[in-house]
């Protein structure tokens, strides 16, 4: 897989405090505004995740995943991971899952455009 088709982190799953962490990365071939990248969806086993919750961790900072749209300053560097933190989302550590994330991404200097992202993988829960 191309390294601007994956949008699952290296560092994949984790659970931290009752929290869920999933690595992700950007699906493009350079840095973007947060502004201009929509978490769509994600699924673990099948099951939707419900992302109303959900925060992002990048660079030492964390946000509600709903302000995404506000940060036109902040910018993803594609070869950074970015976290989706997942509030009481409670794994076991050990156990495997498959899960199924889409990222969109809307380059501001290509008017209009949405390339969607989705990525679907198994992964192990650290802890």
């Amino acid at each position: 897989m191309l390294p601007v088709e994956r949008v699952i982190g290296e560092e994949g799953l984790r659970a931290v405090d009752g929290d869920l962490v999933l690595a992700c990365r950007l699906p493009w071939y350079r840095s973007l505004p947060f502004s201009t990248v929509e978490f769509a969806s994600l699924a673990i086993d099948g099951q939707p995740v419900d992302l109303a919750q959900a925060q992002v961790e990048f660079d030492g900072n964390r946000w509600p995943m709903g302000d995404n749209g506000e940060k036109v300053d902040t910018f993803w560097f594609v070869r950074d991971s970015a976290f989706l933190i997942l509030p009481g989302v409670a794994l076991a550590p050990g156990s495997e899952h498959e899960v199924a994330l889409t990222i969109n991404v809307n380059p501001p200097y290509i008017p209009g455009m949405k390339r969607m992202n989705p990525q679907v993988e198994s992964l192990r829960v650290e802890g």
